[in-house]
């Protein structure tokens, strides 16, 4: 064999070579595209994202605004009760004895009192609610009485107030006659019918009975009288 021969040989087999390959990637690809052409579709769902941190989430307008505020002040110290009269206030007319012989006059019958096992209730010093004034009777005042006495006289009454309100005793406990403002002296003893004013006026006054463990009973209690 010649060796122009053997060149054309190699160069028709190098042609065939080509041409194979060639064609075997044709192949290649329309097996690729009928391959996805013929798969098989599936419907597909797509799952949302859900984020743990979302679900905690807190809307604004969801949210309640407080505010810390101050303490409140503490609540002012009890007043004491100043008895208010809610009645119209009645004076009551002194009737003065002038030719009072007390020599002449008959010796009281002797008299059994009543106390702690007797019929009548027992008095309760220091009841848990006290006798509250409902009616005032103003004491009139004896037209003998001295200018300079006027305005300046106050007496410490002690009212024993039974179980319906009315005043069963009076005794006043102290006279003040006042000097100069506040300033006062202790007298034992004034004239003019005042003492006897007082007491008379005394027991005409009404009460809100005295209450110890939701009973009423009977009790002290101590009122002003100023001239």
């Amino acid at each position: 064999m010649s060796v122009r021969q053997f060149k054309r040989n190699n160069e028709h087999d190098e042609l065939l070579y080509k041409k194979r390959i060639f064609y075997c990637v044709i192949a290649v690809q329309v097996l690729l595209i009928l391959f996805i052409k013929f798969w098989p579709s599936g419907t597909y769902t797509p799952v949302p994202y859900q984020d743990e941190i979302f679900q905690d989430q807190i809307v604004m307008e969801d949210i309640q605004i407080t505010r810390q505020e101050s303490a409140p002040p503490p609540p002012p110290r009890p007043m004491t009760p100043v008895p208010v009269p809610n009645d119209q206030i009645i004076e009551v007319e002194l009737e003065i004895i002038d030719d009072l012989d007390l020599m002449q006059m008959e010796l009281p019958l002797p008299a059994e009192g009543t106390g702690r096992f007797g019929d009548r209730d027992v008095i309760v010093s220091n009841p848990q609610l006290p006798p509250t004034v409902i009616r005032i009777v103003e004491a009139s005042v004896p037209p003998n009485v001295p200018r300079e006495l006027r305005n300046k006289l106050e007496f410490i009454v002690n009212f024993l107030v039974d179980p319906d309100g009315n005043v069963e005793e009076v005794s006043i406990v102290e006279i003040r006659r006042f000097t100069n403002g506040e300033e006062y002296e202790v007298l034992p003893f004034i004239d003019h019918g005042l003492m006897d004013a007082v007491l008379k006026a005394s027991m005409e006054w009404k009460f809100r009975p005295a209450r110890n463990d939701g009973q009423r009973v009977r009790s002290y209690t101590r009122q002003r009288f100023n001239y």
